[in-house]
């Protein structure tokens, strides 16, 4: 998912040099997207600067003022940005499993999601312990993603459900709190063991959502 991939981080040369202002401001955009994922990453939010984002950009003051207001307007751009990759490559995993294997389904989208995580580990702790402390804006970005991600795991249990895979129907909110169980497990890892270790987590997580689901281990 990085947001690294194809960014170029040296400044753009003086005068004439061949692109359009569109793709200039885009690689402007995405090289401050990484600064400051990367600043928040080693900083932590509170404490990182513009100053901090322009460094790791090779970009001005000026530049970077005139694409965001500050720092918040650029760190929820680039969490923007990030869920935006992420629903991409869950998306890309999943296409390739039928509708009606909805174990599988649930299983593919755990293991990417934490590889993810794992592979890009300054955007696991952007989508998972600084934006906690970013704001308002970030605040309901984040509440968004948890939503698209329970939404997800509703579809995989409607599909259990309808085989006759799943016993009894459980309430809505349900799907909610087991996205913020897979939350606070990611977190306590990043803040423990690190982000090499969050693949680890994928039987557990796994269990977990089984026994919300009704479905005994050995069905499984």
């Amino acid at each position: 998912m990085g947001l690294e991939a194809g960014v170029d981080r040296g400044r753009l040369p003086r005068g004439t040099h061949g692109l359009a202002p569109e793709a200039v401001a885009h690689s402007q955009r995405m090289r401050m997207y990484l600064g400051v994922v990367e600043a928040v990453a080693e900083r932590g939010y509170a404490a990182t600067t513009v100053s901090d984002i322009v460094a790791r950009a090779n970009v001005s003051r000026r530049t970077f003022y005139e694409l965001f207001r500050g720092r918040d307007d650029c760190f929820s751009e680039a969490f923007e940005a990030a869920v935006g990759l992420v629903l991409g490559e869950l998306d890309t995993s999943v296409a390739a499993t039928p509708r009606a294997e909805w174990r599988a389904l649930i299983r593919t989208t755990l293991q990417t999601y934490l590889q993810l995580l794992s592979d890009n580990g300054i955007y696991a702790r952007a989508l998972h312990i600084e934006c906690l402390v970013a704001g308002p804006i970030v605040a309901e970005q984040r509440r968004q993603l948890k939503t698209l991600l329970a939404h997800r795991m509703h579809a995989a249990f409607r599909i259990g459900r309808t085989a006759g895979d799943i016993p009894v129907d459980i309430p809505p909110e349900t799907f909610e709190a087991l996205i913020g169980a897979v939350d606070d497990r990611i977190r306590d890892c990043l803040d423990g063991p690190g982000p090499q270790a969050l693949p680890n987590l994928s039987a557990h997580l796994y269990q977990i959502t089984m026994a919300l689901f009704g479905v005994p281990d050995w069905q499984d």
